[in-house]
């Protein structure tokens, strides 16, 4: 099973055990939310891996998970979550690549669950219909799985030099993240989150969520100082429980 199989599959479960809970009192404070979307990422280290010619290579992905909002004080509330993540981004070609390794670019596919508290800030608007906040934490990732998607390239006729930016891509064939490929990545991560949301009120105790999340890796997940970096875009329905 895929991961982005997977990830629909958690989501799909999370929200037939929580579709109970819209007939919830609303009084109730503390939510559950339910949010799935898109992601893009990029690795970035401490030297720089580009050449001259090169161009950054991000991996686009899906995100999903579930959260629960504990209120705190005022505007203020914590957002406890836990979800799915698929991260990655150009990476070295692997020393076992020797034949045309010039024509070959190497992207690392990482895929994660991510565990983050999230504390969030926020404003009603429109009546109470609409509740505008900014979200800023800490995330713990753990490594599921780790593949180096190899892509061969054709360079441009009559270029004198190679260059990522240009060429046709030919084939692409998968590796796994080995010790003795030179890819060691780390079985976890860690890093903050920040980003802005807003929720739209549906009913007495349901709200349409919409969030745009920067997470930062702070970690090395390799010996070359490599970083995650991830933007995810992501909606989702938010159930008061409580």
């Amino acid at each position: 099973m895929s991961t982005l199989t997977k990830s629909l599959a958690v989501t799909l479960l999370a929200s037939l055990a929580a579709a109970p809970l819209a007939t919830a009192p609303l009084a109730a404070q503390t939510t559950i939310g339910l949010r799935g979307g898109i992601g893009t990422a990029t690795l970035s280290r401490d030297m720089p891996r580009l050449e001259a010619g090169e161009v950054e290579r991000s991996r686009f992905g899906a995100v999903s998970g579930i959260d629960v909002g504990i209120p705190l004080s005022g505007i203020v509330d914590l957002r406890v979550g836990m979800g799915l993540a698929q991260k990655g981004g150009l990476a070295d070609t692997p020393p076992s690549v020797t034949a045309g390794r010039a024509f070959v670019q190497a992207t690392a596919e990482l895929d994660y669950l991510q565990l983050s508290a999230l504390v969030r800030a926020s404003a009603d608007a429109e009546r109470g219909l609409l509740k505008v906040g900014v979200l800023a934490g800490p995330y713990v990732a753990l490594n599921l799985s780790c593949d180096i998607a190899l892509t061969t390239l054709f360079p441009p006729a009559g270029s004198g030099q190679f260059r990522f930016s240009g060429g046709r891509q030919l084939s692409r064939t998968e590796a796994s993240c080995l010790k003795d490929e030179g890819t060691d990545f780390s079985s976890r991560d860690f890093g903050l989150a920040f980003g802005t949301g807003i929720e739209v009120k549906l009913g007495a105790s349901v709200a349409l969520a919409l969030d745009v999340i920067y997470a930062m890796g702070l970690s090395r997940i390799d010996d070359d100082g490599t970083r995650n970096r991830h933007l995810a875009l992501q909606s989702g329905l938010v159930f008061v429980v409580g």
